[in-house]
């Protein structure tokens, strides 16, 4: 094979080639030592606080609901009833994830009411299937599932309902339990992302 002499024409073009390669892999450069650089000088990783949210709840009466606005999020509060209690300690089959395991709450909150207290239920109010507004939704003699509806949550789309501890029912569209925030309660006072 004979090497023939390139063009002035194809000199250019392997030229522009090597330079832009090479401007190329300069800017990638110039961008990994400012991501590097960033990381060192950030302050060391700390983790940004949630704001808090202070709640006066002294005037939700058992078996009430109310919806307030935090962080742009609409969240449920409940006030269980005496009723609700034996409800939520016992098994129902047709949950989705009766334990909570999958679920997002904190922790601590991990038992039957899914919160901090038995009385009080809180949870963004945004059903896990396409982020819709969820309601309550009272007892009614109406079945559902195959017995009546013992009360809960419904989301506004499709409907999909959740029981008082915010734990999504088998066969529904959403496939997930309400999402329980972080909160403390003081007395009468409920602080959100407390």
């Amino acid at each position: 094979m004979i090497d023939r002499p390139l063009s002035t024409d194809d000199q250019r073009r392997r030229l522009r080639l090597r330079v832009a390669a090479k401007l190329m892999v300069g800017f990638a450069t110039l961008c990994l030592l400012y991501v590097l650089i960033a990381q060192v000088f950030s302050g060391g990783g700390e983790t940004p606080s949630m704001p808090s949210l202070r709640v006066e709840i002294g005037d939700l009466q058992p078996g009430e609901s109310r919806v307030i606005s935090w962080e742009d999020r609409p969240v449920m509060l409940y006030r269980r009833q005496d009723a609700d209690y034996s409800q939520l300690r016992s098994a129902d089959e047709r949950l989705l994830d009766a334990a909570s395991r999958k679920s997002q709450q904190p922790d601590d909150y991990r038992n039957d009411f899914r919160s901090a207290s038995p009385d009080l239920f809180v949870a963004i109010a945004l059903g896990t299937d396409l982020g819709c507004p969820v309601s309550f939704l009272p007892p009614q003699a109406a079945r559902f599932q195959g017995t009546p509806w013992a009360g809960g949550f419904i989301d506004s789309c499709r409907k999909a309902r959740y029981d008082l501890a915010g734990r999504v029912y088998r066969s529904q569209y959403a496939d997930r339990n309400l999402v329980v925030p972080r909160y403390v309660l003081e007395g009468d006072t409920l602080i959100l992302g407390g």
